[in-house]
């Protein structure tokens, strides 16, 4: 019970942020529903202020310089379809969204691992080298339709799982959706 009100106060907290995100922390004119962190170049915004980044504040997420992205912004380094069927899934489905390469890339990301944070959370490390190697999309839609909050949005982390045959013996743990925050090391 205690996570699930975690789980509700997080969303309430991002969708409050979402309609009232300052203008400093925007990358366009969309609310920011990315913030990418750590070892990158190309910021475009500043460091966390304690009471206008409430939701960073409160899961202790520091940054003093990031970049930002909104939808438009993600749609804008290029959409990638990526179909999936997952063993414990009831379907196959569709998913849409930039490569995870190019968004980091455009942050200008140095690291050698990424930190993928989720709404709830949970957050999983991610080899750079895999990002570079593997078509690993993040994904803003399903079946055509944007992921939104409670549906796995903003965004999710999809492997080419039926591409790759090193990839079908994996589990899901990287596989990380709600994303809103990329810390790279």
């Amino acid at each position: 019970m205690k996570s699930n009100f975690r789980i509700f106060l997080a969303v309430i907290c991002l969708v409050a942020a979402m309609g009232t995100a300052p203008k400093r922390a925007q990358a366009a004119d969309g609310p920011v529903v990315l913030t990418v962190a750590g070892a990158i170049a190309n910021a475009n915004r500043g460091p966390v202020d304690p009471f206008d980044d409430g939701f960073f504040n409160s899961g202790q997420i520091a940054f003093d310089k990031a970049a930002a992205f909104d939808i438009v912004d993600l749609q804008a380094l290029g959409v990638k379809r990526l179909e999936v069927r997952y063993p414990d899934w009831p379907k196959g489905f569709v998913f849409e969204g930039p490569l995870l390469g190019d968004v980091l890339a455009k942050a200008g990301a140095t690291g050698k691992v990424v930190r993928v944070q989720a709404l709830d959370g949970y957050a999983a490390e991610i080899p750079m080298e895999d990002i570079r190697k593997y078509p690993v999309v993040l994904a803003i839609k399903r079946d055509g339709r944007f992921l939104g909050i409670g549906d796995r949005g903003p965004a999710w982390v999809v492997f080419p799982r039926d591409d790759y045959p090193e990839f079908k013996a994996q589990d899901d743990s990287k596989w990380v959706w709600a994303v809103y925050y990329i810390h790279v090391e």
